[in-house]
């Protein structure tokens, strides 16, 4: 008689879960100012350049802290790390609630980027933790779901916050900063950073995260070696995929209401509705990348199971940017703009999931590196688009053309990068040896 072997217990999936709301408490802090702008411009007279200053520092502090922020999370795990971060850049959301000034407002912006910095790479160390190889792509979709997730309810929960409230435009700013405090002493209490460590964790569990060719347990790692980070050609490649990717995509945060205003005449509550819908399908985008780079990975193997849902991804996205050249109504742009959405979440749990494969003990500071380009793409875009509108300042449908032919000549130029991004070799950061 053959006695039924033990089954797997589930926590890893409530891992996945904590760091999924650990992504959507990260936007929800980070639109928070852009939505209630008109209202903190003018109760605080803050002119326009102040105000800009305010939405363009978050990122640059955001950026440049990823590898920092990542190596933190590397070296002392994400419980504690991830939980600081987590607390801290709620308080200063909280703050900025309670602030009157504009250097005020500007440093706690800046702390804001500084120790959200830490969400994604962090996210990406649990995700390679608590989670088997062949599955690592639909947990890195799930995960940013939570972030694309709070961006979609973004504009309507803090609208309906702010609304009737006596402290106006403060009160979201003061329930977002509380929310995540709480959740962060909650993820303290909740996370483990190795399965073997929780006390509901059992040894079947175990043993199906860490698969069949585990190895001895990883010791902290030592400051990554940035010469083995930018000697690495396939980070290079990655990173420059996430440049171009985030370089397009974020019009659909920052002008896609303008576009809509000067093109169309689109009412203001209209205009609102049509910006939310893209980010919908980006939710769908995310699974759906997940479960197709995972596809492609058992199918294909590893290189071209990461690579290609990348490379695929990007065509799709410069197409739709193509196809706007030739509309003539919003609604016919919002489907494209919604597939640009969709295609651009599809393509980045690839991204993550490759992170995870050649990252070793250093995940997060690789995915910092990705992201702090990726980042800097994000904030270069929206200064370049105005630039390129308004050498056609007679021609506001023109001005845009050339903005959607300049993202889609972009998303070709990644679509190549991303052919040669290879997961077979781990970067070795701490013997200066490239993948």
């Amino acid at each position: 008689m053959t006695i039924p072997s033990e089954k797997p217990t589930l926590i890893r999936f409530g891992m996945i879960v904590i760091t999924t709301f650990v992504a959507l408490m990260l936007y929800l802090d980070r639109v928070c100012l852009g939505i209630m702008g008109s209202s903190i411009k003018a109760d605080l007279n803050f002119s326009e350049i102040e105000f800009t200053s305010l939405l363009t520092s978050f990122f640059w502090a955001y950026a440049l802290c990823q590898i920092p922020a990542g190596w933190i999370g590397d070296r002392y795990g994400p419980r504690v790390a991830l939980a600081i971060y987590l607390f801290f850049w709620s308080l200063c959301t909280g703050l900025m609630g309670l602030a009157s000034g504009f250097t005020v407002f500007l440093i706690l912006r800046l702390g804001c980027g500084m120790f959200e910095a830490g969400a994604y790479p962090l996210a990406n160390g649990i995700v390679r933790r608590w989670v088997p190889l062949s599955s690592r792509g639909l947990a890195s979709g799930t995960v940013a779901v939570g972030g694309r997730l709070g961006g979609a309810i973004a504009p309507m929960l803090t609208t309906y916050l702010a609304v009737g409230a006596v402290d106006g435009w403060r009160k979201p700013f003061l329930v977002y900063g509380a929310l995540g405090m709480v959740g962060a002493v909650i993820f303290w209490f909740w996370y483990r950073d190795r399965p073997e460590q929780h006390p509901a964790v059992n040894q079947a569990e175990i043993d199906l995260i860490k698969g069949p060719n585990a190895g001895p347990p990883e010791t902290k790692p030592s400051f990554p070696d940035f010469w083995a980070l930018a000697s690495s050609g396939s980070l290079w490649l990655a990173s420059l995929v996430q440049l171009l990717t985030n370089f397009a995509w974020v019009f659909l945060l920052t002008l896609l209401p303008n576009y809509l205003e000067e093109v169309f005449q689109t009412p203001l509550e209209t205009r609102a509705f049509y910006q939310s819908l893209p980010l919908y399908f980006g939710i769908a985008g995310m699974f759906f990348g997940g479960w197709i780079t995972d596809y492609c990975f058992r199918k294909m193997g590893p290189k071209w199971g990461r690579s290609l849902p990348m490379g695929v991804s990007r065509i799709v996205v410069g197409l739709a940017y193509i196809a706007c050249l030739f509309l003539n109504e919003p609604m016919p742009v919002i489907v494209m703009m919604c597939i640009v959405a969709m295609a651009t979440d599809a393509g980045n749990p690839a991204f993550w999931a490759w992170c995870q494969d050649v990252g070793g003990k250093h995940v997060g500071s690789v995915v910092g590196w990705g992201n702090m380009w990726g980042n800097i793409g994000a904030a270069l875009a929206p200064d370049i688009f105005i630039r390129i509108k308004r050498m056609y300042p007679d021609d506001p449908v023109m001005g845009w053309n050339a903005v959607f032919l300049l993202c889609a000549l972009v998303q070709v130029v990644g679509a190549l990068a991303a052919l040669g991004v290879n997961s077979t070799k781990t970067i070795q950061v701490d013997k200066v040896k490239t993948a």
